[in-house]
């Protein structure tokens, strides 16, 4: 009777290991497929062609082993099949998401190698991870324990601490379970935070009824590509059996790992659990892209190791076009006078041209060149571009100006302007002598005629009569002196005046406006201008025009916002000498100017 007593118990242990060997059995097929752990990759997050054709690649890294190579030689994109050397490699470090879950029970309250509880030594290194020295602010900090406790993405480095610090319950009266990590892998499912995660549980021995459960939970995390690594306190014995090994596994294919403590290791490093995470990387590129259309853009690198790693292929759309020229505010006519010596006046006209980029890429300019009548006559290869000016010298026989402009950018597409015609109006001012009365050929013939007989008269022997007559034009020269002393009007002295123009460049019928003084002042207030012109356009205090002693007579602008202008260029506040005939603009007002002298000594073509 007592041999059959002690035999029951010896069956009962018999029966539970069996139970466990099968539910060993039944997990194991379930887990032969985590053998393999997640394979390194680079995953392209954002393009950047705002600078075309300088192109930026944003990307990141998961499941590496050690850090990506500092040094852009390493690097190598891929622009629709051509390889293309990057310009520039730069890193930044965005930070990490660290999630502490913990499942308290009896066992972490055992000792471990140097006499603490596991729970204290676990947490002890766990607190080695700190903030980031440089970055203090960037990572987030997550900390889940059974039954209640979550507390999500703290930006507070202290704050968690104080926070897994404050948990001081009896964890021998607490019952495991897996509610804590599932607490944990929702709240990462479901946070918009794109920052490389990581995942510490801390757990004591699960039982193989739970182990379902938990590889579920694994699945979940790899979806999400979350790291999962596992502490966990266990007998001794079972190290080595399928239970550690399936665990093991499983925890492989989500890039993590499992530590097993059964109170002779000791606890690892949790920082190693951050190599290579946490950064974001980005390359420029110059790119060959020539035409519109969509492209596939992926780079790759070479490891430490020698190892390639190649990133998926990220679709570019790009619509690339030539730059639009437009020429700005061109004259439709223009009036030129030859004077006797055949050459013009106007000179020269300046013209701009403004360059857009309709794209919306502007880039660099590698020639520009004006056409006129045909012929290139000017070419720009630096800047400004747009500006040109055109020598009217040579268009004595020309009725209009036909222009073209050109342009080459740095893609080597081809861009030109539309047709621009100004019509051209060349006068000679007839001589103030060829029409005068005293040009007249009969005048001067008479007065020859007249010449020979006042000779004649006073050469010719004189009379008795004449001799007696002669008092009486002395009598009268008397009178003609005193005469010729009477004072008749008072002159005023012009140094010039300013004849204003119509929009055509005829005379208005306004009268001229004398320059009385050696130095007029031009503007729209009487207080600080010697010649007022109101109008809008102008400045209170806009120009001044001085008449120096040496003949020479220079025009000034005050820094107006209109601008003054002598035939067609601007003037600076460093002045421009005037001449006889220039066309003047003060803001909207047209003037010609006339100058008394009609000459002026000195350098004239002086700027």
């Amino acid at each position: 009777m007592l041999a059959r007593r002690e035999t029951q118990p010896m069956r009962i242990r018999l029966f539970c290991l069996l139970l466990v060997f099968v539910m060993l059995v039944i997990i194991a097929p379930n887990t032969v497929g985590y053998a393999q752990a997640p394979e390194p990759t680079l995953q392209i997050t954002g393009t950047d062609t705002r600078d075309f054709p300088t192109i930026r690649l944003d990307f990141k890294a998961q499941n590496l082993p050690a850090g990506l190579p500092p040094s852009g030689s390493k690097y190598t994109v891929i622009e629709n099949n051509e390889k293309i050397s990057p310009d520039n490699l730069e890193t930044n470090y965005v930070g990490i998401h660290f999630s502490l879950v913990i499942n308290p029970e009896y066992s972490l309250t055992l000792s471990g190698v140097s006499g603490q509880q596991h729970y204290a030594e676990m947490i002890q290194a766990v607190k080695l991870i700190g903030p980031n020295p440089d970055h203090p602010q960037a990572n987030r900090y997550s900390l889940h324990i059974n039954p209640d406790i979550s507390k999500t993405e703290l930006s507070s480095y202290d704050a968690w601490v104080e926070e897994i610090d404050a948990y001081q319950e009896n964890q021998r009266k607490l019952t495991s379970s897996l509610d804590s990590l599932n607490n944990a892998i929702t709240a990462l499912e479901n946070s918009p935070s794109e920052l490389d995660t990581v995942l510490l549980y801390i757990t004591p021995y699960l039982h193989p009824s739970i182990l379902p459960g938990f590889f579920s939970l694994v699945e979940r995390a790899a979806a999400i590509q979350i790291p999962m690594h596992v502490w966990i306190v266990m007998d001794r014995g079972m190290l080595g059996t399928a239970y550690e090994t399936n665990l093991r596994d499983a925890l492989q294919t989500t890039g993590g790992s499992l530590s097993a403590f059964t109170g002779l290791e000791e606890v690892p490093d949790p920082t190693d659990y951050l190599t290579a995470k946490g950064n974001r990387y980005s390359l420029t590129y110059q790119s060959r892209i020539r035409q519109s259309g969509k492209a596939n853009i992926a780079f790759e690198v070479e490891m430490a190791d020698g190892v390639i790693l190649r990133s998926d292929a990220s679709g570019i759309d790009l619509q690339i076009e030539p730059a639009r020229l437009s020429f700005i505010n061109p004259p439709e006519k223009l009036e030129l006078i030859q004077s006797a010596d055949g050459s013009l006046s106007p000179g020269s006209l300046p013209l701009e041209v403004l360059i857009e980029f309709p794209d919306g890429y502007p880039r660099g300019i590698v020639r520009s060149s004006l056409f006129v009548n045909g012929k290139e006559v000017q070419s720009n290869t630096a800047a400004p571009y747009g500006s040109f000016v055109v020598n009217l010298q040579d268009c004595h026989e020309a009725d209009e100006l036909r222009l073209e402009v050109r342009l080459e950018d740095q893609l080597g597409l081809q861009a030109r302007s539309g047709p621009q015609t100004i019509q051209l109006d060349i006068f000679q001012p007839e001589s103030p002598f060829k029409n005068a009365w005293y040009a007249s050929y009969w005048l001067w013939l008479s007065l020859l005629a007249l010449a020979g007989l006042i000779a004649f008269l006073i050469f010719r022997k004189p009379t008795k009569k004449a001799s007696s007559e002669k008092s009486e034009p002395e009598k009268n020269d008397g009178k003609a002196e005193q005469a010729l002393a009477a004072p008749t009007f008072v002159t005023l002295k012009s140094y010039g005046s300013l004849i204003k123009l119509d929009p055509d460049q005829t005379p208005s019928a306004e009268k001229p406006l004398l320059l009385l003084n050696e130095v007029t002042l031009i503007g729209r207030d009487p207080t600080k201008a010697n010649l007022v012109l109101d109008h809008p356009s102008l400045e209170p205090l806009h120009a001044e025009i001085h008449f120096f002693s040496d003949g020479r007579i220079r025009i000034t602008d005050f820094k107006s916002t209109s601008g003054t202008y002598v035939n067609f260029e601007p003037v600076t506040t460093h002045g421009k000498n005037l001449q006889h005939a220039d066309l003047i603009h003060f803001g909207s007002l047209f003037f010609r100017f006339n100058s008394s002298t009609r000459t002026q000594s000195g350098a004239v073509n002086q700027k």
